[in-house]
């Protein structure tokens, strides 16, 4: 049971997906469904709940800049994916 929790839960992580679709990118599948996924992926770094929350509710500036910088950094990957989807 916890374990079947756990696996659901892991799916909503942003670094999960990140993970599928790099190995994905990896093996030369599906290169369509890679792009949809990384496009997923730098919308997830876009709309990242923990940033707009921290920004709204007035956090402490190194709370929301960590925030920023990790949502960033998922964005990036994101591209980065969609990138090199495209290109093969």
């Amino acid at each position: 049971m916890l374990k079947m929790i756990i696996g659901k839960l892991s799916q909503l992580c942003a670094y999960t997906h990140i993970w599928k679709v790099i190995s994905d990118l990896l093996n030369n599948e599906g290169l369509s469904e890679q792009t949809k996924a990384g496009r997923n992926i730098a919308l997830l770094g876009f709309f990242c709940p923990f940033f707009w929350y921290a920004l709204l509710t007035g956090a402490s500036r190194e709370v929301v800049i960590m925030h920023a910088i990790h949502s960033s950094i998922v964005l990036l990957i994101g591209i980065v994916i969609i990138f090199v989807s495209i290109r093969k």
